[in-house]
């Protein structure tokens, strides 16, 4: 055989192994390719979090119509292989348009997204820095002839919006992660909480509690978002896996401790937190600034199957006990309900906490986010501002959250004064809503100031708020 021959024997044969491994990557590569269509015009920048953190950038530039994106889908499904309930990350879609407006929202397979402008550019900037960048020759270039034409009056590296704003050209210029960056967390997560603070001749001697958490893949996972500290929702992805039952609702009624008692019901939870400044210049004002934004998504329950706890479990693990196992709850874009109580004759009052959810229609169950993520995220970006980790119910749901108190055995005919979590936030296609918050503190109302939770603090105790 002559050397020619062989020669061409083994350019084929790589050939062919070149092609079976293009063929494969290809197959890989399709499992993490997904459609949407964006309705409107805007530049657009879509971000996804990655498994070892930090953040891939999928798609970016003024975008409408089919896009299509090749997404960290196999990446996720490779680290989340559980029985337990878990779903992906959906991208972010972070967005200009032409009227001067942001908008931040979730990518959801299947479900065209509509580019529509959700808060003023000029209300949810930070002043910052002019960002460190690496430009290739070509965008040099690109600079230096609009330069001299004298067609952008935008530094280098960003493009016109408007008569005002320059947006970041290409988010590939950008090399630090300050400007996006992820984690992901796994810690016990405070999911219903009670705090009684009584006392004297006003002190609660017994109390009743049922407390139930159903989730199933019927619940659906949701991003809680901050833009500049504006507190906004979305949805993600459904669950997939097994359902998780967890029931704490005591036979006996619970006795104080001299009128305290403290209880949280806790789950293993695992979740990815984002941040990102997008740089941005005004030109009327002749400077550099950012808008900070964060985000938190929750991505598997880490325990399922059915749970009855009791008294006889507090603190033996962390599924009940009498202290919170995050201990940095949040101070701002949190709020409370506030209720006055009379007990009957004979030192009772009955429900005098009751929610149950789950019934009909959309329903989010929020609790706030704390322990080493908030942390993390405040180190990151000091003012973002409060988030939680949130879910939803679908219609006909059969994820339920079920939350009771009852005070068995008070003085006769007192005002005791209740206080429970909530917040309001803006979900990104309709108006406001109010996420369900199961912490609850139950004080007699003899100090200024009922006690706090973690280290928030409700403001007052004024019998006229939510009397």
């Amino acid at each position: 055989m002559s050397g020619i021959t062989k020669l061409r024997i083994i350019g084929i044969l790589l050939i062919a192994v070149l092609s079976t491994s293009a063929i494969g990557m290809a197959a890989t590569d399709f499992l993490s390719v997904e459609r949407t269509y964006l309705q409107g015009d805007a530049k657009v920048f879509i971000f996804q979090p990655s498994p070892g953190g930090g953040v891939k950038i999928l798609k970016q530039g003024h975008l409408s119509g089919s896009v299509t994106l090749r997404t960290e889908g196999k990446k996720w499904n490779e680290v989340m292989s559980t029985e337990n309930l878990h779903t992906l990350p959906t991208p972010l879609a972070i967005y200009f348009t032409k009227d001067g407006k942001i908008g931040v929202k979730s990518v959801q397979p299947g479900k065209p997204l509509e580019l529509r402008g959700m808060f003023p550019i000029e209300e949810v900037t930070e002043p910052s820095t002019k960002p460190r960048m690496r430009l290739p020759v070509t965008a040099r270039v690109k600079y230096k002839v609009r330069s001299l034409l004298g067609t952008s009056s935008c530094p280098r590296g960003y493009e016109e919006l408007n008569a005002r704003y320059c947006i970041i050209e290409n988010w590939e210029y950008l090399k630090d992660s300050y400007y996006a960056d992820s984690e992901t967390f796994t810690e016990w997560i405070p999911f219903m909480g009670l705090k009684v603070r009584t006392e004297g001749y006003k002190k609660i001697g017994i109390l009743g509690i049922a407390w139930g958490i159903q989730l199933t893949t019927s619940t659906k996972s949701m991003w809680s978002l901050s833009v500049d500290g504006i507190p906004v929702l979305d949805f993600g992805s459904s669950y997939s896996g097994s359902t998780l039952k967890v029931s704490y609702a005591p036979e006996q009624e619970i006795a104080t401790e001299n009128g305290y008692l403290d209880r949280y019901l806790n789950l293993p939870l695992k979740y990815v937190v984002v941040i990102y400044n997008i740089p941005v210049y005004d030109k009327w004002r002749k400077e550099y600034t950012s808008i900070p934004i964060a985000g938190v998504y929750p991505l598997e329950i880490m325990m399922s199957g059915y749970h009855t706890v009791g008294e006889s479990d507090l603190n033996r693990g962390r599924l009940l006990t009498d202290y919170l196992p995050s201990s940095h709850f949040p101070t701002s874009n949190i709020g409370t309900k506030l209720k006055v109580v009379r007990t009957t004759s004979e030192g009772i009052y009955d429900n005098i906490v009751f929610d149950f959810q789950g019934s009909s229609g959309y329903r989010f169950y929020s609790t706030p986010l704390g322990g080493s993520a908030a942390n993390w995220l405040w180190s990151k970006l000091p003012g973002v501002g409060a988030l939680s980790i949130t879910f939803s119910y679908l219609s006909a749901s059969q994820s339920v959250t079920t939350y009771r108190i009852d005070i068995g055995e008070g003085a006769p005919n007192q005002l005791y004064y209740v206080s429970i979590l909530k917040r309001d936030l803006e979900l990104t296609s309709s108006n406001n809503v109010e996420m369900a918050m199961y912490f609850t503190t139950i004080d007699d109302g003899q100090d200024s100031l009922p006690p706090c939770i973690g280290n928030f603090c409700p403001n007052s105790l004024d019998p006229d708020r939510g009397r």
